[in-house]
C-alpha cells in the first residue's frame, strides 16, 4: 500500500469516530446510557470484525497472538471506560479537549521509543493542534468553570490511553493480518470492559426496544472502521504522523453537528476547525524543498 493511501486510511479512521458522536447523541435522546453504549460498541465490534476476519484472514488464530495483542486490547477498553467517566463528571466540550491531549502525547511516544526529537513542522503542529481544539470544542467561549478533579484525571488518561492505542497500533504485530488483528484486539477489549460494565442490555429487553441498531452503528464507526484503519495504516506512516492525523475527528464532529444534527456553530468553532485541517497539513509539506526550490532545480540539470 502507498503512503498516501495509509494517510487516507488514518484520516477515514479519524473521521469515523466523528460519525460515531452522531449516533451516540442520538442514542442519549432515545434513552441509552453511555455505559450501554460503550459496551455495544466493543462487543458488537468484535463480533462484526471477527466475522470479518473467518472471510478475509488467511492468517489462523493462536493463542499467542491474543497474549500479544493484550496491551493494544486494555488500552482500547481503558480509553472507552475513561472517556465515559470524564464526560460524566464535566462538559463534552472539555472531556473532548482533554481527550485530545493524545496529540502531543503520541509524539512524545514516538520521541521516546525512537530516542529522537520531534521535527519543527510536528512541533508547530501540535502547537496549532492544541489552538484549534479549544477554538473548535467552544471551550475559547463558554471558558474554564468549576473542574472535578476526577474528571480532569479521567480526561486526561483517556488521551493517553488513545495515545498508547495508536502507539501500540504501529508496532505490536504490525505486519499480522489486519482483519485478524482487529478482531481480537477489539473482542479482548469487549472482554475487559464487560468486566466493568456487565452487558445486562444482552439479556434483557433493552435490544428490541432500540439499542440493536444503534449498538451496530457505533460498533460499526467506533470500532470496526478506525481500528482496522489504524491497523493498516499506523505501521506505514509511523506513530508521530497518525497521531496528528486522527485529529480529523474533531472537525469531523463540528461539521456532522452543524450540517447534520443542526446545532449552531460559531465563527470561532468554524476557525478552529479550519486551524486543525491547517495542522494536519503541516507534516506533509516538503518544508526543504518549499524554501529552497532553487537548489533542487540545480541538482535535476546536473
Amino acid at each position: 500500500m502507498t503512503y498516501w493511501k495509509s494517510v487516507l486510511l488514518v484520516l477515514v479512521g479519524a473521521c469515523s469516530y466523528g460519525v460515531l458522536s452522531l449516533f451516540m447523541k442520538q442514542s442519549f435522546q432515545y434513552g441509552f446510557t453511555p455505559y450501554e453504549m460503550s459496551s455495544s460498541q466493543l462487543i458488537f465490534g468484535g463480533l462484526i470484525m471477527s466475522i470479518m476476519a473467518l472471510f478475509f484472514s488467511k492468517q489462523r488464530l493462536r493463542l499467542k497472538y491474543v497474549l500479544i495483542l493484550v496491551p493494544v486490547s486494555l488500552m482500547m477498553a481503558s480509553s472507552s471506560f475513561f472517556y465515559h467517566q470524564a464526560v460524566s463528571q464535566m462538559s463534552a466540550s472539555l472531556a473532548i479537549v482533554f481527550f485530545f491531549q493524545f496529540t502531543w502525547i503520541g509524539v512524545l511516544l514516538e520521541s521516546i521509543a525512537k530516542r529522537s526529537w520531534p521535527s519543527p513542522a510536528k512541533w508547530v503542529s501540535i502547537v496549532m493542534l492544541g489552538l484549534g481544539t479549544v477554538l473548535a470544542s467552544g471551550l475559547g467561549e463558554s471558558g474554564l468553570q468549576t473542574i472535578s478533579l476526577t474528571g480532569l484525571a479521567c480526561g486526561l488518561l483517556s488521551g493517553a490511553t488513545f495515545a498508547f492505542v495508536i502507539f501500540f497500533s504501529g508496532r505490536i504485530l504490525a505486519d499480522m493480518n489486519p482483519y485478524l488483528r482487529s478482531a481480537i484486539s477489539i473482542s479482548l477489549a469487549a472482554i475487559m470492559i464487560s468486566i466493568v460494565y456487565p452487558p445486562t442490555f444482552l439479556i434483557n429487553d433493552r435490544l428490541w426496544e432500540g439499542l440493536l441498531p444503534f449498538g451496530l452503528l457505533v460498533a460499526l464507526f467506533g470500532s470496526v472502521i478506525p481500528i482496522f484503519c489504524l491497523s493498516v495504516g499506523v505501521p506505514r506512516i509511523g506513530n508521530g504522523l497518525a497521531t496528528i492525523l486522527s485529529a480529523a475527528e474533531l472537525p469531523a464532529v463540528v461539521l456532522l453537528s452543524s450540517f447534520v444534527l443542526h446545532e449552531t456553530v460559531t465563527w470561532s468553532q468554524w476557525g478552529g476547525v479550519l486551524m486543525i485541517l491547517a495542522a494536519i497539513g503541516v507534516p506533509q509539506i516538503k518544508w526543504k524543498q518549499l524554501f529552497m526550490p532553487s537548489q533542487s532545480v540545480h541538482k535535476k540539470s546536473a
